[in-house]
């Protein structure tokens, strides 16, 4: 059997363990949805439905139960609050039926901020994108950054405990450089500005729209930390284009990045309680580095690169590493992110 038709299969009954509805059925076959690298999804729709299951839902099976059901906790929270995330209607751990966590939510209308984007049209959308999309991006931030976390305090989501793993991670794979790079930024770690929900991973392609508004997406990487830590990621990656572009282009695209990247940071800056300073910037630019790269390095390490291939984690391996402490060097990074256009 197909796996998908398996998982499916154990999904539903699921489903209807949960909502404690044993006739549920799929009302069409559910349909697989693409642009995520860690869960799967599906568009669904089900049959005799009982009260808050009825409609177009996205089905998401996630391999990791801890990370699950944090996504699922920070999503429900923001929702409720009227962030514009979707409602989770049902959601589980793994159990009897199926070895995974899931959740079902809305689906969420429109398409990726950037989507069919490449070094070309990003060539020719270039003025258009570098007066929108950093603007968009920081209303977002600095709205999420405003809600109380509430309840999700008492979670262990703080950069701290990733810096942990982090490091727990690299040493378990022999790669003591990154384990290194852990080590010099606990030691230097900077004073936080105070603790809010963090996205983790706010960048276009995890933004849907549509004319009615924009929906964010994918809460799996979520944090309750400095606001930098949001800052940081999405200034380096939309310092860092992650598109395939013909040579020649390249220079081009590096110089529109920075753009969009000094311009994403200033309009937070204009829209948040208060702004984020370099130190702290340059310090979560790291801490992001060093994720992604360890990231990476797991493939490797597990044999799974090809089940990756197309990630932008892949492709910004050169630049991350450029922007790592390593100890025995004299601790001079290599190098740093832009603070201004």
């Amino acid at each position: 059997m197909d796996p998908d038709e398996t998982t499916l299969e154990q999904l539903l009954r699921a489903i209807r363990r949960a909502a404690a509805a044993p006739l549920l059925a799929w009302a069409r076959p559910p349909q697989r949805l693409s642009g995520g690298f860690w869960a799967q999804m599906w568009r669904i729709r089900l049959s005799d439905t009982s009260e808050g299951l009825e409609g177009e839902l996205v089905a998401r099976v996630m391999p990791n139960a801890e990370v699950a059901a944090r996504e699922t906790a920070v999503q429900a929270h923001l929702a409720d609050h009227g962030y514009p995330t979707p409602h989770v209607r049902l959601a589980a751990g793994p159990g009897p039926d199926l070895d995974r966590a899931w959740m079902l939510m809305d689906l969420a209308p429109g398409k990726p901020l950037l989507a069919g984007l490449s070094g070309l049209s990003a060539l020719i959308r270039l003025p258009r994108l570098a007066r929108s999309l950093p603007d968009r991006l920081a209303r977002h931030a600095a709205t999420l950054h405003r809600i109380d976390p509430g309840p999700l305090r008492d979670q262990d989501l703080s950069a701290t405990a990733r810096l942990r793993r982090l490091h727990d991670q690299a040493t378990g794979i022999g790669r003591d450089d990154l384990a290194a790079s852990a080590e010099w930024l606990e030691a230097n770690r900077p004073d936080f500005g105070g603790s809010v929900i963090c996205h983790g991973d706010l960048h276009p392609f995890n933004i849907l729209t549509d004319p009615g508004g924009d929906t964010v997406l994918d809460w799996s990487a979520t944090q309750i930390t400095d606001p930098a830590y949001d800052v940081a990621f999405t200034r380096l990656l939309l310092g860092h284009p992650p598109l395939g572009a013909p040579r020649p282009l390249e220079p081009v695209i590096a110089f529109a990045g920075r753009a969009l990247a000094a311009r994403f940071t200033r309009t937070y800056d204009d829209l948040a309680p208060r702004p984020v300073d370099e130190e702290r910037l340059d310090w979560f630019t790291e801490l992001h580095a060093l994720r992604m790269l360890t990231e990476v390095a797991v493939w490797y390490a597990q044999d799974e690169v090809d089940l990756h291939r197309g990630h932008p984690f892949l492709t910004l391996q050169k630049p991350l590493t450029a922007l790592l402490h390593h100890p025995g060097s004299g601790g001079a990074r290599t190098g740093r992110e832009p603070s201004g256009s």
